[in-house]
């Protein structure tokens, strides 16, 4: 009973943190305050109340629209509010291998939320705007690098500066590898094949996952892309050559390592 309580509580914290998440992704592409002002249409301008901000079940009663003008409401609503819902759920669980030191669980449940709900809004951007914001970044690297502060905190009392070291030159190190790896693409396609943001993404990244998990990440990443594309070719929503958003397949990539940890996918990769 207390595991059903506590999944339905991360259900409804997500639920709430989604619709938080719903309002960054539309703001700050469009360059709006994420404060202020209280939510509101984005037709008719008019502020919304707290009947219509209730997440995922305004959208349903209401119908998809809005009550004062009539105008659609993008389904990407109570999308974000469900996704960020269910991987709330789900991240209760997760195993990441930098925080498994860590025997606070609350400590490694704030992260994984933190982590996840960045990367939701950092993947949703990049698919409307192709396009990922500097400054979610730059606070996906302030997050990170006061994680690996905690964990030596949390479990020694005294910060580990080795771990710093380690998250730092991995990050370092990744995105060099990155940019390289872009700029040959570009080299060889004629054109950006890889956005520069792409490459700030994966550094961030491996602040929080370390070397080895953003090596899984970055090669799960591109499995998921490839599974898409495929797909796409096939079901012929996808033409040829077209350009797609990346940042939600490095993010999937990201949140799949977080989840399982290194070493259970190291376990499973030895099997095969």
């Amino acid at each position: 009973m207390l595991i059903t309580f506590n999944y339905f509580q991360a259900f409804l914290i997500g639920c709430c943190i989604g619709s938080f998440l719903n309002v960054i992704v539309y703001r700050l592409p469009n360059n709006f305050s994420i404060v202020k002002p209280r939510s509101f249409c984005p037709k008719c301008k008019t502020n919304l109340s707290w009947r219509e901000n209730i997440p995922i079940i305004s959208w349903l009663i209401q119908r998809g629209k809005c009550i004062h003008c009539g105008t659609s409401i993008s389904i990407n609503y109570p999308l974000i509010e469900l996704v960020t819902a269910i991987l709330f759920v789900l991240f209760v669980n997760s195993s990441p291998s930098l925080y498994s030191s860590s025997s606070n669980l609350l400590f490694n449940v704030f992260f994984s939320w933190f982590f996840l709900s960045l990367l939701i809004c950092i993947s949703f951007i990049d698919i409307d705007c192709y396009w990922i914001p500097q400054g979610l970044i730059n606070f996906g690297f302030l997050l990170g690098f006061l994680g690996l502060i905690f964990i030596g905190l949390l479990n020694n009392k005294i910060i580990d500066f080795s771990l710093l070291a380690k998250g730092l030159s991995s990050s370092a190190i990744s995105f060099f590898i990155f940019e390289i790896f872009r700029r040959v693409a570009k080299y060889i396609f004629k054109k950006d094949a890889i956005g520069k943001g792409d490459s700030k993404l994966v550094a961030m990244l491996a602040l929080w996952l370390g070397p080895i998990g953003t090596f899984f990440a970055i090669g799960f990443s591109y499995v998921f892309a490839a599974i898409y594309c495929f797909a796409g070719l096939s079901m012929n929503f996808l033409r040829f050559r077209q350009v797609i958003p990346f940042a939600p397949f490095i993010s999937l990539g990201g949140l799949t390592v977080w989840f399982l940890g290194n070493e259970f996918i190291m376990l499973r990769i030895l099997r095969i």
